[in-house]
């Protein structure tokens, strides 16, 4: 082969592999980038869909529905006390020696040592057995007691908040009495129950609410010492009557958290619950009632759990507020009296009474609601005579013994001991 043609071919195959590798490279780099703009590129989708991602949770926070499903999540817990004090049954020399020099009367010094039990609840009752109608109608002891207003002033000012009017002393003083005490109790704007002006007042509703717990209150009385009802106030005061208590409780369990009912019956003097109260706790336990207060027999009687189905909780109940159709299956506590609170009774075991409190704990979390009724206590209070002037005393504070020598000791046994 000529030296010319040889150079011919040698130039040949350089142009051929300069062709090939131009080739390769556009294969290769066929984005149009180069590696380091790819990386850019990556980089800025990656950013892109960080910040997509963070406004959705932007709008998610700011969003008031999202807010509103958070809020209802939360579980919100409250726990409150409710009391209840005997009956406050004012014979002559116990108003007597209440009687100031202007021809009023001050009952605060009697209550002053058990203020700070009475101020303790959230929401406490009293059983005010002798009906407050005042001076104007003239005073009266046993056996038809009419008593001075300014009794239900200072039991206001000592802790007191709703007044129990149903009792066998309610019609002591007639009709008139009754419209006297009523118009006090507005006046001082003192809540009362089971003594009322009409059928219309009778079938306002007793509720309170305290701190977001709904309390329905209703009470009761086996009669009024054989003085009829007058004609035209078939209402005055609310009468145990089974069918129409249990109608009264089941209305009363659709709007409240907790429904209370005092209950005035009983044998008098009696330290154990008689086969009746038995039956009418249990009846009024089946209709949805969670607490019962007990009064009437003068002395105190034990304090019970018991159930529409006999079941024993040790917790104690629990309930998802029961509507009319719904068979009640929990527990009720039961105070079964609680005996005189204050009165001028001078016998065995008639001066000791009680201060009865039980805690109520309402959860919600958000359209889930549980209520329960728990921590019952019944801490023993005395009434103590010293030269004709009374006081009622916490029993662990009086520096002398009650009448029949039991000590707090004995009475915190007999009232726990079911």
């Amino acid at each position: 082969m000529s030296t010319k043609r040889l150079q011919v071919l040698i130039i040949a195959m350089c142009v051929i592999s300069l062709f090939a590798a131009g080739c390769k490279a556009d294969e290769k780099g066929n984005t149009g980038l180069t590696e380091g703009q790819g990386q850019q590129e990556t980089e800025g989708e990656l950013n892109e869909e960080k910040t997509d991602h963070e406004e959705i949770e932007a709008r998610e926070h700011d969003d008031p529905k999202h807010e509103r499903e958070e809020e209802q999540a939360k579980k919100e817990e409250v726990t409150i006390s409710i009391g209840a004090i005997g009956d406050v049954l004012l014979h002559a020399r116990v108003y007597e020696t209440a009687e100031a020099e202007n021809g009023e009367y001050d009952f605060s010094p009697m209550l002053a040592a058990v203020e700070p039990l009475l101020q303790a609840p959230d929401f406490m009752m009293a059983n005010q057995e002798s009906m407050p109608g005042g001076v104007e109608l003239g005073l009266s002891t046993y056996p038809l007691f009419n008593s001075p207003q300014e009794i239900v002033r200072d039991l206001q000012n000592a802790g007191v908040d709703m007044i129990v009017g149903a009792n066998n002393h309610t019609l002591d003083g007639g009709i008139e009495a009754v419209e006297s005490a009523l118009d006090f109790y507005d006046e001082i704007g003192m809540d009362y129950v089971g003594v009322y002006r009409d059928t219309e007042d009778r079938q306002t509703d007793r509720i309170v609410t305290v701190d977001g717990v709904k309390l329905g209150v209703l009470a009761y009385t086996y009669g009024t010492n054989g003085i009829p009802i007058p004609e035209g106030h078939e209402d005055v005061v609310a009468l145990i009557e089974p069918e129409r208590m249990v109608e009264d409780v089941h209305r009363m369990r659709e709007k409240v958290d907790v429904v209370i009912v005092h209950l005035h019956w009983g044998n008098e003097y009696e330290r154990e619950p008689n086969e009746e109260q038995r039956q009418l706790a249990a009846e009024l336990s089946e209709a949805g009632v969670d607490v019962i207060f007990g009064h009437h027999p003068h002395v105190l009687q034990p304090v019970e759990w018991i159930s529409a189905e006999s079941s024993e909780q040790e917790d104690g109940p629990s309930s998802d507020n029961p509507s009319n159709d719904e068979p009640s299956n929990k527990e009720t506590i039961v105070f079964y009296s609680l005996g005189n609170f204050l009165s001028g009774q001078d016998f065995e075991y008639t001066d000791i009474g009680g201060v009865a409190t039980v805690e109520i704990t309402k959860v919600t979390e958000g359209d889930d609601t549980s209520v329960n009724v728990h921590s019952p206590h019944l801490e023993p209070t005395l009434v103590v005579n010293e030269n004709n002037q009374y006081a009622v005393f916490p029993m662990a504070e009086a520096d002398r013994p009650s009448i029949s020598g039991a000590t707090r000791k004995e009475i915190v046994e007999h009232t726990h001991r079911y």
